[in-house]
């Protein structure tokens, strides 16, 4: 891991050195504030996506926070309790809850809303899925968490921007599985590859090797805890050289996301795509799962409809949903009609 230290006047004009020098996937350790200015402490990991593993690795215990230092707080057109309702909504850990505290103390925002932006980029880490990805997506994660959806949605979004996309499942087994998926592929004027092993996986891959701008597989859904599970998806992820992206709902108990992200991320993953997001009112889980040492926030899908794509995941885009609180006496009329 190689570390760095940033010296500058303002968040802003040190966060743009770090991105600057390290790029998008430098991971935020410390943030310090003196009369003189913001110092930041941060690293870079040595591969943004690693190679998969040769054997499944067995999940264990979420591990600690780390701890930053609390830097002077500054005078800003919101207080400390806009900052709390939204972290006590979203009901972070009480750990990444402070660290998002110190860090907002040290922005000079004009809103809530830029201040949780800017403490996101150096809280969790961002990489957006992009047209100019150079490897195939292989979209993994456990079953009903929205694979097959998110499939359609890079492939529209391909499709718009005139790029030709093939489709690959290996969602064999589960029922309608790879009818779900061609309906989809129909409707958008493609055709969907079938690969029910590695083997025939592999063969699919070397039977297109460049006729396409990008290639996504869909596969089946696999318990995070369940070994046999693991070691079948690690068959399909080593038969190729595809980017594994993990596919998470929004929703989650915060530890159990983040429990899953660190295993998806020993399975090879590097990022993942958020779901459901128009299904849950608090995303801690979200948070949990792009914290450093798991992996980085890719995309957003708040909705079921393939025409409302995905969106690509930025601190911007995240802090607008984040400080978005729900109404509460429009939650309430909502139960009253309901009853």
């Amino acid at each position: 891991m190689r570390l760095k230290t940033f010296h500058a006047a303002t968040m802003q004009e040190v966060m743009a050195e770090v991105r600057n020098v390290l790029g998008p996937d430098a991971i935020i350790v410390q943030i310090d504030e003196n009369g003189h200015g913001v110092r930041v402490t941060a690293a870079l990991e040595g591969n943004a996506t690693p190679a998969p593993p040769k054997t499944v690795p067995i999940p264990n215990q979420t591990p600690v926070e780390f701890e930053v230092s609390h830097p002077i707080p500054k005078t800003q057109e919101f207080d400390a309790a806009d900052v709390a309702a939204v972290l006590n909504h979203h009901a972070l850990p009480f750990e990444t809850a402070d660290h998002f505290k110190s860090a907002i103390s040290a922005i000079d925002a004009s809103s809530l809303t830029e201040a949780f932006a800017v403490a996101l980029d150096t809280v969790i880490r961002f990489s957006p899925l992009t047209d100019a990805a150079t490897r195939p997506i292989m979209l993994v994660g456990p079953p009903g968490v929205g694979k097959t959806i998110s499939t359609a949605k890079l492939t529209a979004d391909a499709l718009l921007h005139n790029k030709s996309v093939h489709l690959i499942t290996t969602d064999t087994v589960k029922a309608g599985g790879v009818q779900q998926l061609d309906h989809f592929a129909q409707l958008m004027k493609q055709t969907v590859s079938t690969a029910e092993t590695p083997e025939e996986l592999a063969a699919v891959m070397r039977a297109h090797p460049t006729t396409a701008n990008l290639t996504i597989i869909d596969t089946a859904g696999t318990n995070p805890f369940d070994i046999n599970e693991l070691k079948t998806l690690l068959k399909f992820i080593q038969a190729v050289d595809a980017e594994p992206v993990l596919v998470m709902p929004a929703g989650l108990d915060p530890l159990d996301a983040q429990e899953i992200a660190g295993v998806f991320a020993r399975m090879g993953c590097g990022r993942f795509i958020a779901t459901r997001l128009d299904a849950a009112r608090r995303y801690a889980g979200l948070i949990m799962a792009a914290r450093p040492g798991y992996l980085s926030l890719a995309g957003i899908s708040r909705s079921p409809f393939i025409a409302e794509g995905l969106e690509p995941a930025t601190p911007s885009v995240f802090a607008r949903l984040l400080t978005s609180l729900p109404n509460s006496r429009a939650a309430f009329d909502k139960k009253e009609q309901i009853q």
